[in-house]
């Protein structure tokens, strides 16, 4: 028994079998720290649970996602590719996801988190390993999940090798060849600047949408409300006008008997 094998388990199985289940595994485990860790793993919320298990009946399917998130990415900052074209992709092929049946709010987390799932490698990775506690949700400008509250174990990370800064050379009249390598040095900080707010922008964008489709079901919900609470007013008027009738021929009545 060790830590990664019962975590790949206990998050397959339905929210409301875990507790039992990964408490369970705990006493079954005769080292103390691995008893301990098993224990403090938490239950997956409905949404998160939804995330986990998609990804275990569809792996295919969203590797899919995840490649199309490298390309997505690609393009926004490199200028390669049909940015649209993939967002389009993207879209549907998260619609084929996710189940319709779902309800509304866990529908939206389910989206938001495969959504969130091509915005970065790291979230990527931490989606794919259907760990989830809780639903991901990514609107860009830098502003990353944390992970550790979000997956129940940790996520393989993707670092990249840092170098070490240069020392800095003593200052040089600048010459006819240090001037234009400055220029492409500026230019080349600004690209990526600008680069970076393309992702930010567009995981803005997402977030934006997805407020959008969700205040576009709560109008069409409100004016199913609106409609059936207008058709019940109209069949309360006319009964009341019915009710108001019989009442006042019954008067007549009355008065046409008193007067006899």
């Amino acid at each position: 028994m060790d830590l990664d094998s019962v975590a790949e388990k206990l998050y397959g199985l339905p929210p409301d079998e875990f507790t039992a289940a990964r408490d369970d595994a705990a006493k079954q485990a005769s080292d103390p720290v691995l008893r301990k860790a098993i224990k403090s793993l938490r239950k997956p919320t409905v949404s998160a649970h939804a995330v986990n298990r998609l990804v275990r009946e569809h792996p295919e399917d969203v590797d899919d996602l995840l490649g199309l998130g490298d390309e997505l990415r690609a393009a926004m900052i490199g200028d390669k590719g049909d940015v649209r074209r993939l967002t389009e992709q993207r879209r549907d092929l998260i619609s084929s996801l996710v189940a319709a049946d779902l309800p509304a709010a866990v529908r939206d987390d389910v989206t938001a988190t495969f959504e969130a799932a091509t915005a970065d490698p790291e979230l990527g990775a931490a989606v794919r390993s259907g760990r989830l506690v809780k639903p991901l949700r990514y609107a860009g400008f830098g502003a990353m999940p944390d992970l550790d509250d979000v997956v129940a174990t940790p996520v393989t990370k993707r670092t990249a090798a840092k170098k070490a800064a240069p020392k800095k050379a003593p200052a040089k009249k600048a010459t006819s060849k240090t001037a234009p390598a400055r220029k492409q040095a500026k230019a080349a900080r600004d690209l990526s600047e600008f680069r970076q707010r393309v992702l930010d922008l567009s995981g803005a964008a997402d977030d934006a949408q997805r407020r959008y489709d969700e205040a576009v079901r709560a109008a069409v919900e409100a004016r199913k409300l609106l409609d059936r609470a207008e058709a019940e007013r109209a069949e309360a008027h006319k009964a009341a006008r019915g009710a108001h009738a019989a009442a006042e021929q019954a008067r007549r009545e009355l008065g046409r008997l008193e007067r006899s």
